[in-house]
């Protein structure tokens, strides 16, 4: 296994002075954001389809900077039912699985997407816990709406041989093992994968070793995100707390897609991400990559800097030496 960096945390800095951090933090790959949820700073996924001449200049900014290209980040929600957001967000996507064959990568990252409750609906919705028949209505719908998009999707990434690895998100149609059973059965595609994010996964109650052993096989992607659990505040509000407020447009809010924004979560809430060793320390992220081996990912760990109490210049060092143990690596011997 390799440590890598996600650079969705640096998209205030050009894609080379981005690759010259993560050598500075000693990590060897660097996964891309492709548009989407993310602006196209570093990589924009339906320019460089289109120009051979300019893959070559992408590819040759890796090869100066010594980092290797590890996977094109798609994450999206192609399927909003706002065309605002789904029509460019399916493009990115679309020409995301095309350009990682272009730059011989064999997998790219993706999310499943939020749909609306039902025909007419304008705004995506999450619904849990489907105790009674509309709801379960509710969720059959959003399940049809994604694996008629996901089955033509998964058919390019077959002509393409690039493999679809899912970050199990909540909010999105795949967030739990059985919501990404039901999507996989229902897909019918060998390309479907995951993107192991553990972070999700604890603030649910999931144990991630358990998933990868559930998935073994379908492992393509882990991404390094670690998740304090706050007992006091679980035992105030609850794991699904919901106390978010939006973010004054003068602290600029990530845009998302058309007029939608990132939030605020409550400062005392009951769960927030931290950098990896954290929540969670060395030995326990040792056992759960060992565990992701078994079940067949020895790739690149990428760290995905989402630290809510902390800047990346400390958090990243951090989570880049939490995982440097956990895979044995001592000290990267750098050109």
């Amino acid at each position: 296994m390799r440590v890598g960096l996600y650079l969705a945390g640096l998209m205030d800095l050009s894609l080379e002075d981005a690759l010259d951090r993560t050598r500075e933090w000693r990590l060897t790959d660097a996964e891309v954001p492709a548009g989407g949820f993310n602006p196209y700073g570093h990589c924009d996924p339906g320019e460089l389809v289109a120009s051979a001449a300019r893959r070559d200049d992408f590819l040759g900014v890796f090869a100066d900077k010594g980092v290797n290209l590890a996977i094109l980040n798609a994450n999206s929600n192609p399927i909003h039912p706002d065309p605002e957001v789904s029509v460019p967000h399916a493009k990115d996507l679309r020409d995301s699985i095309v350009l990682s064959r272009q730059l011989g990568l064999d997998r790219v990252n993706v999310m499943s997407g939020s749909v609306g409750s039902g025909r007419g609906a304008t705004l995506p919705t999450w619904s849990l816990v489907p105790w009674e028949s509309g709801l379960l209505e509710v969720r059959d719908y959003q399940l049809s709406v994604a694996v008629s998009f996901w089955t033509e999707v998964a058919a390019l990434a077959e002509e393409n041989d690039v493999k679809l690895a899912f970050e199990i998100h909540p909010h999105m149609v795949t967030y739990s093992p059985a919501s990404l059973e039901r999507f996989i059965d229902a897909v019918g595609s060998d390309y479907l994968g995951v993107n192991l994010d553990p972070s999700h996964l604890f603030w649910q109650g999931i144990d991630p070793s358990r998933f990868a052993r559930r998935f073994a096989g379908r492992i393509w992607h882990v991404a390094a995100k670690d998740t304090v659990l706050v007992e006091d505040a679980i035992a105030e509000w609850g794991l699904l707390d919901d106390r978010y407020t939006y973010i004054p447009a003068d602290e600029k809010p990530q845009p998302l897609g058309g007029r939608y924004l990132t939030t605020r979560p409550a400062q005392d809430g009951p769960w927030h991400f931290v950098a990896a060793g954290r929540g969670h320390d060395t030995q326990w992220w040792t056992d759960f990559l060992a565990d992701v081996r078994v079940a067949g990912f020895d790739g690149a760990v990428c760290i995905e800097n989402e630290d809510w109490d902390l800047p990346r210049e400390e958090s990243i060092p951090i989570a880049a030496a939490t995982l440097r143990a956990a895979v044995g690596i001592a000290e990267p011997v750098l050109a």
